[in-house]
């Protein structure tokens, strides 16, 4: 247990953006898929869709984990249902009232022991951020399932296209018509 006045260290982890290319196009942006008759087509690359109107980018955000180990004086000692917090005052912000709430197994005596404690957490958390990274965006749907789904999208407005050319053609026929005729 710390007194008020204590010198501990407090370990945490910084993330920093990068990007890296998709796993899933390999950057192509586009993602090839046999159908069960054996026609091949190329779709947009769902690992790499950033959502709404925008299209695959071939790249993919992903994060940097670096361990930081902070310096604090303890400036509060709380008991609560068994449990020891400590409220942190990192040794950058002396003249803030801006400080740390931890429990008990977060705070260390050396900064050894806090930078251990600290590439434990993140090498958890970039193994829960790398199980997304190599996931699909929609889990629940296929890439046939996808395939599918754009290819009646296609046939649909498809039909669409061809039933208004040739209402378009039928309007064209009748203005020229009326046109001759002397009437507009």
């Amino acid at each position: 247990m710390f007194n008020l006045g204590d010198k501990v260290y407090r370990a945490t982890y910084r993330e920093t953006e990068k990007f890296i290319t998709c796993p899933d196009c390999c950057g192509t942006k586009h993602v090839s898929v046999i159908l069960g008759d054996g026609t091949s087509v190329t779709i947009e690359c769902g690992g790499c869709d950033p959502g709404g109107y925008q299209s695959s980018t071939g790249a993919i955000k992903q994060y940097e984990y670096k361990v930081e180990v902070v310096e604090c004086t303890v400036v509060g000692v709380r008991a609560k249902y068994g449990e020891i917090e400590y409220d942190l005052l990192p040794r950058f912000n002396v003249n803030s009232f801006c400080y740390y709430t931890v429990n008990d197994e977060e705070v260390f005596c050396t900064h050894q022991e806090a930078a251990e404690y600290g590439e434990v957490l993140r090498l958890k958390h970039e193994s829960e951020a790398n199980k997304r990274l190599m996931a699909k965006t929609k889990d629940h749907k296929s890439w046939a399932w996808n395939t599918a789904y754009h290819m009646r999208c296609i046939k649909k407005l498809e039909a669409e296209l061809e039933y208004h050319k040739s209402k378009a053609i039928i309007c064209r026929e009748k203005s020229k018509s009326e046109t001759v005729n002397g009437s507009a």
